[in-house]
Formats: C-alpha cells, sequence, structure tokens
C-alpha cells in the first residue's frame, strides 16, 4: 500500500503495456535484507555551501552500499529480468546509457512491488533522516540500466540525477565481471560538470569506487547533489541495475525533480519516439500537481490567523513557486537538448543557489 498522499497520483497501467507472464510474486517477508550502511557522505564533505545544504531535504549526501535484498529476493530478481530481457532498449550510442528500460513499474508487477514497498521507504526515509515516499512521476520508479552493446561505452555516463533521493540497486554481483563499476565525484555537481564539460578526465584522486560486496546490495543517494557514473565493461558481462526514485515530504524545501523535453530533431531525436516519452507531460503535470497540493495543505495547517499580509503573501507564493516553475518549463516545450540542459541549471541555481 502507497503513502496516502501518493496513493491517487500514480496511473494506472496505460494503454500499450501488458503485464510479463511467469514472475514471481514480491514478497517482503522473503525477498528484502534490509542492513544498516557502514558509512555515509555528507553534502558538506563533497564541498556544497551552507546556503546549499539548508535548501536540501537531507545534509547527507549518499551512503555504503548496504544489503536490500536477500539471496531468494536476487533469484526472484533475476528470473523477472530474464523475462523483461525482450524489452531492454538499445539506444543510439550518443546517449549517456544506451542498454536501459523504463516503464518497467508498467509491465512488472514483482519490480512495482519492490519499488513501492514500504519497508525500503521507511528505510530510507530514517536513514536521510527525512520522510520519503515513492516518486510520484512513476517513469522515475525501477529505471533499469543494462551493459551497454559496446563496451568502449560506459554503462552510464557522468551525471547527476533528475530526482532528489534514490537507490543504486546491484543485480549482479560485481565479483562476476570487471570493469562496470560505480562511481561518483568527491566534489559537488557543478565542479564535476565543468570538468567534464570541457573534456577533461576527473581525477583518480577525487573519484570514490564504492564496494558492492554482491548482487541485492544497494547504495542510498541524494541523487540530485552527487556527481556519478557507471564505467565501461573490460568485457563483455552481464551487468544490471535498478534505480528506484524518491521525493521528500519535507515542502518547506525546494523540489529538485527537473524532466525533459526534447525536440524531435538532431542527435536526441530518438527520445520523442520512446513509449514513455509521450507520459512526460502528464506525469509532470500530476507531479506538480501533488506537490502544490502538499504545499497548500502545509500552508492551511501552520500559517497563523494574525499572520500580516507580507506572512500571507509568501506563504502563497511558495505554495505556487512549483506550478510557477513547472509552466515556465511546459511552455518553453521541446528544445534541443543543450538548452534543456541550460534551463535545468539555471533553475536549479535559482532554487538552490551556487556551490
Amino acid at each position: 500500500m502507497s503513502h496516502p498522499s501518493v496513493v491517487d497520483v500514480f496511473p494506472d497501467q496505460p494503454d500499450g503495456y501488458e503485464w510479463i507472464d511467469g514472475e514471481p510474486e514480491f514478497d517482503a517477508s522473503r525477498h528484502l535484507q534490509l542492513e544498516a550502511p557502514e558509512e555515509s557522505w555528507s553534502l558538506a564533505e563533497l564541498g556544497y555551501s551552507e546556503t546549499f545544504i539548508e535548501r536540501q531535504a537531507s545534509p547527507t549526501a549518499m551512503f555504503s552500499p548496504a544489503r536490500m535484498l536477500s539471496d531468494e529476493g536476487v533469484t526472484a530478481l533475476h528470473e523477472t529480468m530474464r523475462l523483461l530481457r525482450p524489452h531492454i532498449r538499445q539506444v543510439p550510442d550518443s546517449h549517456r546509457a544506451t542498454g536501459y528500460l523504463r516503464g518497467t513499474v508498467f509491465i512488472s508487477r514483482f519490480i512495482r512491488d519492490l519499488c513501492r514497498n514500504e519497508d525500503i521507504t521507511a528505510f530510507a526515509s530514517d536513514l536521510f533522516g527525512t520522510p520519503l515516499v515513492p516518486h510520484t512521476m512513476v517513469y522515475q520508479q525501477g529505471h533499469m540500466n543494462f551493459a551497454p552493446r559496446h563496451i568502449s561505452k560506459p554503462v552510464d555516463g557522468w551525471h547527476y540525477d533528475f530526482v532528489g533521493f534514490d537507490y543504486v540497486l546491484m543485480c549482479h554481483d560485481p565479483a562476476t565481471y570487471k570493469g562496470g563499476d560505480f562511481k561518483y565525484f568527491l566534489g559537488t555537481r557543478e565542479e564535476g560538470h565543468a570538468i567534464v564539460s570541457r573534456g577533461d578526465t576527473i581525477p583518480d584522486d577525487r573519484v570514490v569506487t564504492p564496494h558492492f560486496p554482491g548482487a541485492g546490495y544497494a547504495c542510498f543517494m541524494q541523487g540530485s547533489a552527487v556527481y556519478h557514473c557507471a564505467s565501461p565493461l573490460e568485457e563483455t558481462a552481464e551487468r544490471a541495475s535498478l534505480v528506484n526514485a524518491y521525493v521528500s515530504l519535507d515542502v518547506t524545501k525546494p523540489d529538485p525533480t527537473r524532466t525533459f523535453f526534447i525536440t524531435p530533431e538532431g542527435p536526441y531525436d530518438w527520445i520523442e519516439k520512446e513509449p514513455e516519452t509521450k507520459h512526460r507531460y502528464a506525469e509532470y503535470a500530476r507531479h506538480t500537481a501533488w506537490l502544490g497540493r502538499e504545499k497548500l495543505s502545509f500552508l492551511l495547517s501552520t500559517l497563523p490567523l494574525d499572520a500580516d499580509r507580507d506572512a500571507a503573501l509568501n506563504a502563497l507564493r511558495e505554495a505556487a513557486s512549483c506550478i510557477e516553475r513547472a509552466i515556465e518549463t511546459l511552455e518553453i516545450g521541446p528544445q534541443h537538448f543543450e538548452k534543456m540542459e541550460e534551463l535545468r541549471r539555471r533553475q536549479d541555481k535559482d532554487l538552490f543557489g551556487g556551490e
């Protein structure tokens, strides 16, 4: 059962999707083995400013990998992945990640129930010290990355996420393949992006490669603030990860959720042809409506009756700000990839400040 504040936001299975047959039924009592991580890294340790940190729902950047699935859970996940294999999409080599699967929660009940499990949600909420719910933009639930066609390509290039919180779950034991390492930059996202954008390589002494002891281990992170990647494989191998996103219920902090609308011309024209892309307008609007509703509920419960004109005006402006930002994004409409990146970074700077 999903959190009451999001249960009415998750859409039913859209037209064009069918559930895969024969997959195992998710059973938290058998498939989960949640164990606390041993280490954590703060946003301050990555070099973020006090202003930036104060505007985040949690001061924690990420945790070391910790066990999430039991051995039986890993076996069930592998069986589900076998059935999902015909749905994997291989996209042009120009993309950051060339083998992937979105809309997974619309075709796999196992993945859907895993991603919306309340035990994992409560576990993540406790780790970060903020109440989380599975992300209301459903295509951000259960995203999967697979080995690319060409091992010279990164499994996933350097980036930071379009969502606040998520986990990276290793579906295969990293000891069974060479390369394909999950890595993160020991610095801010702006600094990491600047290094990569000018064609330089991030120095080895500023790259951390967390150790995943096996399949079923996950790394929980504030993905919108952690600059990270998955390196190329050194040999052909099975390598998959599952990423599930969350959004914080702390509406006093800005929401880092972003989305892309790409023009159907240019090197990224295939994005607009993807089945999930046609849902993004509605999902973005639904997420924004949900967030606006949560902000208005907070206003109703906290604005004192003796609030003066300025306080009332500021409260309304804050509640409406997410809607105004979404309207701006939708009015601009599909743009070339670089233009959408510029918009994203401008909005992020307006909300969170610089480094």
